[in-house]
């Protein structure tokens, strides 16, 4: 009987069982088959791919003549523009194949991309959540000496990328069978779910906004699993706010709110960014402002870099194009400076979007940054909410898109979203309020003393698509901020329950920093970030032990982008700080505890630490900005975290601290954080899990 030709449109571009393939005698009629859905016009170019087609038909078919599964050549990874050579599920296993012909040797781009391909299958789509992804970059004529040996498995049941000749590669696909496989055979309806799983990446705020610089949207090139409050539904309710304050002449503040992790800073990316690039739209140009230093600091350089590999004729130099980089992502620093000492402080922009929104300062704060500077007394008695408001006043029409993460104002003069409140309810009777209601239930910077009278306000519109209940940053551990939460408040029982919860996402705590170093170390893949963080007042940490030095904020831009390097966060020379990695993510972090929050006597205490030898009794505004700083820790990192508590024989003990490190430790561990001597078995990636024996 002949084998049948098919194909999922958009996804692959030929689909078969394996007894299928087998047993079709002419490989012609595949590559031709193959040849209608491919769009290279270059004759010579397609010659090319043909010969490749030819060839890995070749190997296969040899190789799977007694194999059951299904076989797919150029599966299409969706809306990413990249496709893989072949992908088979065999003994519930996913491999990627990615074929180099006759090459014999693996050079640095093509294991980039062979790897990325298996990172892509393991982490985009649903159906491979459980399944066991294999990537195995196959240069044809390569000499054995030059393959993998074997391959690490890490924890979420990705290999590590195997470099494999034709010979090797069926070697250690049979080797992962025997060691990994099971004995089910997929049906075809099991297939064909597999092949149209959904597509839900979860990148890096660097990655994302890589994307909306290059012309991306992302509502389309990612499709968050977020549930309903995913970014589609959220940036439609704010281009539903833009053009209700456009077409009826109104000023509109819109928070979007959520927790840490969700997504707040992308779309006030993704929205500026489809401003850039649509010049046909009758709404008026947005921009993207943060006060985050740090965060500008990283993404400019990223964007700017970017840029200039990609046409270093365009620019003078690199910094050049990380100067252009600036007209889109703006400090909101320089804004203010702007405001004050311009005779004419009105924007051209009529959408103006607050990355941070929760760092604005109170009037006092404001003031003595006026008078440093030489500001005119006009100014007095402002908050920044008030000035930000103020500078829409003359426009016909305005929009503030406030991102708001509910406590996270880490710094003197930082009030919360209470400023904004009190500006909106207080100063500015003009603007119309949208946010949704969802807000309030969070307990941080002490929203529910405003809820009866924003609820109550006639001005107030409750828009439940402006609040993002899910962390795209961390999807094994979803409920990550329920975790954080339950720890700083002090409800272990709480905490404990939301740890239960986390999937392949291990938070593990040591009093050993060796230990630490070595569990990220190990747990590292290939081009994931490693780091280590501190809240900035860490003393013990830095001065005594060394451990913690914080990188300077004029290199973190070097500390959060480079590979290599002692500024790089990968060489756990130098930590981040919560001023430091607020807005930005890693894959795993190294998360110190120092004295200035601590557990004794059944609860938290927070205080200044001076040097290591001096505290100081803390105000109530500074004791939440250090609770706040541990909530921007927990939930840096979307691989892992270790907490690292010190121990007296780590350090010199000349102040007597360590029974509160003690209480502290034990109290961490009653939150279900476990030490990693409990269950490194279970979350240390396994080394050279598949290693051929000869």
């Amino acid at each position: 009987m002949e084998a049948r030709l098919r194909k999922t449109p958009g996804r692959t571009y030929y689909e078969s069982s394996i007894e299928d393939f087998v047993s079709k005698q002419d490989a012609s009629g595949i590559v031709e088959f193959l040849t209608e859905s491919d769009t290279t016009t270059d004759s010579y170019e397609l010659h090319l791919q043909k010969r490749a087609w030819e060839n890995q038909i070749k190997i296969l078919k040899k190789y799977l003549k007694d194999k059951k599964g299904y076989i797919i050549f150029e599966y299409v990874l969706s809306r990413v523009n990249m496709r893989i050579d072949v992908v088979l599920l065999m003994n519930g296993i996913v491999y990627s194949l990615e074929f180099k012909n006759n090459e014999n040797v693996f050079n640095e781009d093509d294991i980039d991309q062979a790897e990325g391909y298996g990172y892509a299958l393991k982490n985009f789509y649903e159906e491979n959540q459980s399944k066991y992804v294999v990537p195995i970059l196959i240069a044809t004529k390569a000499p054995d000496s030059e393959c993998s040996e074997g391959a690490d498995l890490g924890i979420d049941k990705l290999f590590s990328l195997f470099l494999a000749n034709e010979k090797k590669m069926c070697q250690y696909i049979d080797l992962i069978k025997e060691k990994y496989g099971s004995e089910v055979i997929q049906s075809e309806d099991d297939f064909e779910k597999w092949i149209n799983s959904p597509f839900k990446p979860n990148p890096t705020i660097i990655q994302s906004a890589r994307s909306i610089y290059m012309d991306n949207q992302v509502d389309e090139f990612y499709k968050f699993d977020a549930g309903e409050e995913n970014l589609k539904i959220t940036e439609a309710t704010v281009e539903s706010v833009v053009k209700e304050a456009r077409e009826e002449k109104k000023k509109i503040i819109c928070f979007i709110s959520g927790v840490p992790g969700a997504g707040k800073t992308l779309v006030g990316l993704d929205i500026a960014g489809k401003s850039r690039y649509n010049t046909k739209s009758q709404s008026s140009e947005a921009v993207f402002f943060s006060g985050n230093g740090p965060l500008i600091s990283v993404l400019t350089n990223a964007l700017g870099r970017d840029a200039y590999e990609r046409e270093p004729e365009k620019y003078r130099s690199r910094n050049s194009a990380i100067n252009t980089v600036k007209t889109f992502i703006q400090d909101l620093h320089a804004f203010k400076r702007d405001i004050v000492f311009s005779k004419n402080n009105e924007v051209y922009e009529n959408v103006l979007i607050f990355d941070e929104a929760q760092r604005v300062w109170d009037a006092s704060r404001l003031n003595e940054w006026f008078n440093e500077r030489g500001a005119n007394g006009r100014f007095n008695g402002l908050s920044e909410a008030d000035l930000l408001l103020d500078v829409l006043e003359k426009k016909e029409w305005g929009v503030i898109i406030a991102l708001v993460g509910l406590g996270q104002d880490i710094y003197t003069g930082e009030n919360g979203i209470c400023v904004w409140f009190d500006s909106l309810l207080n100063k500015h009777p003009d603007w119309q309020i949208r946010l949704s209601k969802e807000i309030f239930e969070q307990k941080a910077d002490q929203v529910d003393q405003y809820r009866d009278r924003i609820l109550d306000c006639p001005r107030f519109k409750n828009l439940p698509g402006l609040y993002l209940k899910t962390s795209i940053r961390t999807p094994r551990a979803k409920n990550l901020a329920d975790f954080s939460e339950a720890l700083l408040n002090n409800e272990p029982e709480k905490a404990t329950e939301a740890i239960k919860q986390f999937k392949d996402y291990p938070i593990c705590i040591t009093r050993n920093y060796r230990v630490a170093e070595q569990f990220v170390l190990m747990n590292r893949m290939r081009k994931e970030r490693i780091g280590k963080l501190c809240t900035s007042t860490s003393k013990i940490l830095g001065k005594d032990s060394g451990l913690f030095d914080v990188i300077n904020n004029n290199f973190i831009h070097k500390w959060m982008l480079d590979e290599t390097g002692r500024d790089s966060s990968n060489s756990l020379v130098y930590a981040a700080s919560e001023f430091n990695i607020q807005g930005l993510e890693i894959d795993w972090s190294i998360l110190g505890w120092d004295m200035d929050m601590y557990y004794t006597n059944g609860e938290w205490h927070e205080q200044r630490m001076l040097t290591p030898r001096f505290f100081k009794e803390s105000t109530d505004t500074q004791k939440k900005h250090i609770i706040n700083s541990y909530r921007v820790l927990l939930t840096r990192a979307r691989k892992g975290i270790v907490i690292y508590v010190p121990k007296a024989d780590e350090f010199d003990d000349k102040y007597g601290v360590s029974q509160y490190f003690d209480e502290t430790y034990n109290y961490l561990k009653s939150c279900g954080i476990k030490d990693i001597d409990e269950y490194k078995n279970h979350y240390i990636k396994t080394r050279e899990a598949v290693r051929l024996p000869f």
